[in-house]
């Protein structure tokens, strides 16, 4: 304190207040943010590619269904028309896989068996998936590896 002609005079004390944030600090945010999404974002490319993967796997079955509810109405497979049955998939949007039905007929004649494959389609985002098939058995493969049941083997 100064002392003036017996006034105290306080000194005067100029206090900044800071608005808003720094750049380091905002430096500091993007930088993170930026560490986030070059984790997550590969992840969630996988994510979408195995959910359209099991939409395909999901479109064999109907489909073999199709088929088997056709030869029970019809009394068998010989009515049946592979062109019925194949084609781009999903129908809507854009198309992930080409999909074909194959029609195995014995010595008679008659077509016991069939098998749909889904093939990706090459300009597609499931070019290197691999190919998805589903037969009159209920064999589910990917690529060369084949389930029973539920199991679609990865």
């Amino acid at each position: 304190m100064i002392i003036q002609d017996h006034v105290a005079i306080a000194p005067t004390t100029f206090q900044t207040s800071q608005n808003g944030f720094t750049l380091i600090e905002l430096m500091i945010v993007v930088a993170v943010i930026g560490v986030l999404a070059a984790i997550a974002y590969p992840n969630y490319q996988e994510y979408v590619k195995k959910t359209k993967r099991t939409d395909m796997m999901v479109e064999l079955v109907n489909l073999g269904n199709q088929i088997e509810s056709q030869k029970l109405s019809k009394g068998s497979y010989s009515n049946i028309t592979t062109t019925d049955f194949s084609g781009n998939y999903p129908k809507n949007g854009t198309a992930l896989y080409a999909v074909t039905l194959n029609l195995d007929a014995n010595a008679d004649g008659n077509q016991r068996d069939w098998i749909l494959t889904a093939t990706p389609i090459a300009s597609s985002a499931m070019a290197s998936d691999g190919t998805l098939s589903f037969n009159h058995q209920g064999r589910k493969c990917r690529d060369s590896k084949c389930g029973q049941g539920d199991a679609w083997k990865d």
